[in-house]
């Protein structure tokens, strides 16, 4: 409650009086409600407002582009003494976060397009302004379904009734199927299991045919439902793990690389060794070949000179 309400009420409870500043108002039932938060319609303001009588109107003040609310409305109620709750309760209360402003309305004057009507015209009773309802389509209207979504309704709760149909049916027959099976005498019993051979057959048909339908169905729902798109986020993640992979690839190509040439080295080198080995052995033998021929020659020498 505002200080300026308060201080009105404090003064006429002093003066001892029966009347009270309201009601210089008592001759119309319309409150003017501000600061509404905009993403209130008039179901929500009716909603909020109805705790302190029936309401007949509620004109919120939309933008004619957009149709977006411009954040004020005038509101109705169907005994003007509602009027006298609802401004000295929601003055100054918060709700959605904003702090309403709340008064009453003295002369309320419909919109420009009901104002300029002539008195001639024959559909004047039609054209004249009537209250618009909670949610703006008609007093005792609270949702209008467009013609496509009538449409779309019909069509699925025909849909819903034709597979509550067909599983009645395939119940029905699998219970058949199951007390078949119970039948004592054997004759009978050889010609029920034929029978329910042929059933089976063809319930396993229909079963399949109620699955293609209920796949097709699940397809149609998914293209009547928005696409989910991709956020920044997820792109700039998605491309991040792209470029990481990428790069270990890269990196494990380098590093198989590096080892390739480290084991070619490697097996050079000891290719290399050996053949010096070799080399080596090759020359320690002919140089123990030529000295053995040097002493046996040193010998025959001696042997001859005796």
């Amino acid at each position: 409650m505002s200080k300026t309400i308060k201080k009105l009420n404090d003064v006429a409870l002093e003066n001892m009086q029966t009347t009270t500043w309201h009601d210089e108002y008592n001759k119309s039932s319309y409150i003017f409600v501000a600061n509404l938060n905009y993403a209130m319609n008039e179901g929500d303001i009716a909603i909020v407002f109805s705790q302190y009588g029936e309401i007949v109107d509620v004109h919120l003040v939309r933008d004619k582009i957009t149709g977006k609310s411009k954040g004020f409305c005038f509101l109705a109620y169907e005994d003007q003494r509602s009027t006298i709750l609802a401004v000295d309760n929601f003055n100054h209360a918060e709700i959605c976060g904003r702090l309403l402003r709340v008064d009453h309305v003295r002369e309320f004057k419909p919109p420009k397009e009901y104002l300029d009507i002539s008195p001639d015209d024959p559909e004047i009773f039609n054209k004249l302004y009537k209250p618009s309802g909670p949610d703006g389509k008609g007093w005792g209207i609270f949702r209008e379904l467009t013609q496509e979504e009538l449409v779309l309704k019909a069509q699925i709760e025909a849909q819903s009734q034709e597979i509550q149909k067909r599983n009645e049916k395939i119940f029905e027959n699998m219970q058949q199927i199951k007390n078949m099976q119970t039948i004592i005498d054997e004759d009978e019993r050889w010609d029920k299991m034929l029978m329910v051979q042929d059933e089976k057959k063809e319930l396993l048909e229909k079963i399949e045919a109620l699955q293609y339908f209920n796949n097709k169905m699940q397809k149609y729902k998914e293209i009547q439902e928005p696409e989910k798109q991709e956020t920044n986020e997820e792109r700039l993640l998605r491309l991040q793990k792209k470029q990481n992979k990428k790069f270990e690839k890269k990196n494990s190509e380098e590093k198989g690389k590096e080892r390739k040439i480290k084991k070619e080295k490697k097996e050079k080198k000891s290719k290399k060794n050996k053949d010096k080995d070799k080399k080596e052995k090759k020359d320690k033998k002919s140089k123990n070949h030529k000295r053995d021929q040097s002493q046996q020659s040193d010998k025959s020498d001696s042997g001859n000179q005796k």
